[in-house]
């Protein structure tokens, strides 16, 4: 048959993809309330500044869950750790990399503190892909492919 498909009158028997319903949304006092009240008690001033930056974020997409308060501490450690390395390293009277004289002659070498950057920048990004922070891994938690097998009985 060419043309167009005919349209649908009736849509009450149209089964709508996984993740796509539509989810209560919660309001910034309930927001604010759930990033304070979940902050873990140990972290350090610059720490606080990116979970109060991650935290309502999770909460509105609905991907916050108190279990996993640990991990997403992790990140803020680290993050908070990049930045503090990127402000040191960034300072023009200290740069990135440091001159040496010796019996080879002179050379150019990193500092120990672009190592620890670059470091922290492999754990930083292995937590992004973890918690699906990035375009790429957030598909995953935006997946509109159902399952073929139905609702898998071992899952949550």
């Amino acid at each position: 048959m060419a043309g167009r498909y005919p349209k649908v009158a009736d849509t009450s028997n149209v089964t709508q993809f996984p993740g796509t319903e539509q989810k209560d949304t919660l309001s910034e006092d309930d927001i604010f309330k759930t990033t304070k009240d979940h902050m873990p008690s140990r972290l350090a001033k610059d720490e606080r500044v990116v979970w109060r930056r991650l935290v309502p974020e999770l909460i509105r997409e609905n991907r916050f869950k108190p279990l996993y308060v640990d991990f997403l501490k992790e990140y803020c450690v680290v993050v908070a750790r990049m930045e503090r390395f990127l402000e040191y390293l960034d300072d023009p009277s200290v740069g990135w990399k440091y001159i040496t004289e010796g019996r080879n002659g002179t050379q150019e070498k990193n500092r120990s503190e672009a190592g620890q950057y670059n470091d922290d920048w492999r754990k930083w990004n292995s937590l992004v892909n973890q918690l699906g922070l990035s375009p790429a891994t957030d598909q995953k938690f935006h997946s509109l492919q159902p399952d073929l097998f139905g609702q898998d009985p071992y899952s949550g």
